[in-house]
């Protein structure tokens, strides 16, 4: 495979592999209008990968209920069918990874034929509760400076490698976005071998490792750093790009950037 992508484009910016809808509640627009803004920019691929959870413990639900999905697939087919010839609509989900919820998962995932499932971890159990480790809301940066950031990474990077192995995914996304919000993250020897490790039980899955295009509005460069993006390149790793979008307007957002830069990066 290595040897495959040496004269290929590293990245296929005519798809974005990432869009939200409003179902998820922390979103807008309608699906459609996401669809319409995909036309409009030329691309060939829109992937819807709303929220799944499961067993989280957290007072502001950002997933889908069971009945969103149903609402979420309808539409999904419809406009799958309507903008056939202009785009190709996919279905999939960004399955967040929870120790606690794996037959519960599998179990949601086997309700509907998903083109595409991503796998990310949103959350982090302490006590009795769930923490947004994507989050900036001021508790859960609180807690995880209680907890400690070396700590909390470990496990994070633990969750993501355990996911891997144990459900069928096809994309791990934003790989080190855990704890974007909190200020002056340095990974350490230890958690870079602990990527290193997710990095071949992605390899070994045969998934795809996505470059979120959304890292350019939180960080200057897209998810994951650098550094990772090269690795997974020379272990002959996909990526797939996705804007990880919530608006209609962020659909393909800094995908004119992500060919160059993908590029620098080849080893």
């Amino acid at each position: 495979m290595i040897s495959s992508l040496q004269n290929e484009s590293l990245v296929d910016t005519s798809r974005d592999g990432h869009v939200h809808t409003s179902l998820c509640g922390h979103a807008s627009g309608t699906m459609e209008e996401y669809v319409q803004a995909a036309v409009a920019k030329g691309l060939r691929t829109l992937t819807f990968l709303d929220h799944m959870e499961a067993e989280i413990h957290y007072p502001h639900r950002s997933w889908l209920t069971a009945d969103d999905f149903a609402v979420y697939w309808a539409e999904g087919e419809r406009l799958r069918k309507k903008y056939e010839g202009q785009v190709e609509v996919r279905m999939g989900v960004e399955m967040g990874y929870n120790p606690d919820g794996i037959e519960t998962l599998r179990k949601q995932l086997a309700q509907y034929p998903w083109a595409d499932v991503g796998l990310s971890c949103h959350f982090f159990r302490h006590g009795e509760r769930h923490y947004n480790l994507l989050s900036k809301r001021r508790e859960s940066l609180e807690m995880f400076t209680t907890i400690g950031v070396d700590t909390v990474l470990k496990r994070y990077f633990s969750m993501l490698i355990d996911g891997v192995r144990q459900l069928n995914c096809t994309v791990l996304c934003h790989l080190d976005a855990g704890l974007r919000h909190m200020p002056d993250i340095r990974f350490n020897e230890e958690h870079r071998q602990l990527i290193h490790c997710l990095l071949e039980a992605v390899r070994s899955r045969g998934m795809a490792l996505e470059i979120n295009a959304s890292g350019f509005d939180y960080r200057g460069n897209p998810f994951p750093a650098d550094w990772i993006i090269t690795t997974a390149i020379g272990m002959g790793i996909p990526l797939s790009p996705g804007s990880d979008a919530h608006r209609p307007e962020e659909v393909g957002r800094h995908f004119d950037r992500l060919p160059s830069y993908i590029e620098a990066l080849r080893p």
